[in-house]
């Protein structure tokens, strides 16, 4: 067992779940199948500091998000569809990225059940509100009595002059923030204003950070998942466009 190894077990021991705040710097990030989930690994070059200056009254939702954000904007490599597909195929790892592309496929004004859906808080696994337990064999709450949490639950393509990923998914919260409204809120659109809401998005250059990981079930071999995304400012677009033409070069 490595030092930083009995060093970070002896610093987490005392920390109570829900009432701590963490920092981490210079973590692995990686997808774990196991939990559905991304997981950090820390190392001897970790950084961990707990409650960093954050007020003690601050909601533990809230701080969560602080830190999730903070981590999406350390994402600065900009890449065109296709780049991203051929470094997601040649990496076994999850690849992070940002890409000016356009939304190609925004189903919004599909049936509710189509756009809003519940998983087990676990796992992830789709359940339905009539069932008790989770039917994920591999759960962690296997046999217990289901916590879930219903969001939206969207695939979205998107294209430039490269090329198109396909079946991207866009859920809660980063689709709530994407799209400016809750679920409650959507659910009480008029079929007409989702629609607009659709077309706000669909064809308009978005600036879209990006996790792509290896999926043996998708045709393409990989799986992509919406960390962010926004309507592209023009000129951040053009500043993306040297940033990629400096890295390619």
């Amino acid at each position: 067992t490595h030092s930083w190894d009995r060093e970070a077990i002896q610093l987490m021991q005392p920390l109570i779940p829900r009432e701590t705040v963490l920092f981490i710097a210079d973590a692995k990030i990686s997808f774990d199948s196991f939990r559905s989930g991304m997981v950090a690994t820390v190392n001897s070059k970790s950084i961990i500091t707990v409650n960093p200056g954050v007020p003690k009254k601050v909601p533990f939702k809230y701080t969560c998000m602080l830190l999730f954000w903070s981590a999406v904007e350390s994402i600065t490599d900009v890449y065109t569809v296709s780049q991203l597909m051929q470094k997601a195929r040649e990496n076994p790892e999850a690849l992070f990225g940002i890409t000016y592309s356009f939304i190609s496929k925004l189903d919004l004004d599909s049936s509710a059940s189509k756009v809003i859906k519940t998983r087990c808080s676990k796992c992830k696994f789709l359940v339905t509100e009539d069932l008790n337990s989770c039917t994920n064999q591999l759960c962690p709450g296997k046999g217990q009595i289901v916590s879930a949490t219903t969001g939206f639950d969207l695939l979205v393509d998107f294209t430039d002059h490269t090329g198109t990923l396909h079946a991207c998914s866009l859920r809660s919260p980063v689709a709530e923030k994407a799209l400016g409204c809750t679920v409650k809120e959507f659910i009480s659109l008029t079929d007409g204003e989702r629609t607009a809401m659709k077309w706000k998005f669909l064809l308009e250059r978005c600036k879209i950070y990006v996790k792509i990981i290896p999926s043996p079930k998708m045709k393409s071999g990989i799986r992509g998942m919406v960390l962010d995304c926004s309507l592209a400012d023009p000129g951040e677009v053009n500043l993306g466009s040297k940033h990629l033409q400096i890295c390619t070069s």
